[in-house]
Order: structure tokens, then sequence, then C-alpha cells
């Protein structure tokens, strides 16, 4: 069966590619139709339309020159439900 999707795939994609079929996109993520939307990436959608507009004005010669962001990230104050010794365990973990 795995042969046979994958040859009827692979033939299609050689239909599209000759121009004998148009392609067709497919949602692989199924669409929403409930009022609720993703609030975790609603945000993250409007910090990376920030960024790769500021990137496109820096490409046209547009944008002006910003100092990076001097943010310090203190683990402690961020992950309260770890303790200490983890925290401390975690960064060994990661920095070796």
């Amino acid at each position: 069966m795995a042969t046979d999707e994958l040859s009827s795939k692979l033939s299609r994609r050689l239909q599209i590619e000759e121009g004998a079929e148009e392609p067709v996109a497919v949602d692989l993520f199924g669409t929403q139709d409930s009022s609720e939307d993703k609030p975790s990436t609603a945000n993250a959608d409007s910090e990376l339309g920030a960024k790769l507009q500021r990137r496109e004005e820096l490409n046209e010669g547009q944008g002006e020159h910003q100092q990076p962001s001097m943010k310090v990230l203190n683990p402690y104050t961020e992950f309260k439900e770890f303790s200490r010794g983890q925290i401390k365990d975690m960064e060994k973990m990661f920095k070796t």
C-alpha cells in the first residue's frame, strides 16, 4: 500500500512539473471553525511580522540602524516552577 501511495504522489508531482496538472494547496492542519484563536501564536505572528517588516526595510535601505536589545534573562525569576538547584543543574547540562 505504501508503494502505491508513493507512486501516485510521485506521478502527480511529475504531472504538475510538466504542466499537465495544476497544483492544489493542501491544508495539513485543518481549519478551525471555532471562534477561539491561538493566543500563544497570535503574539508570535505579530512579532515575526514586525521582524520581517524591519528586515525588508533594511534590505531596501529605508530602515534605521537600531541597537540590539540588552534584555537580561534571569532564569530564577522566569522559571519559578524549578528550584535553584534544578536550574543550576540544567545550566551545567546545557553549557557542557
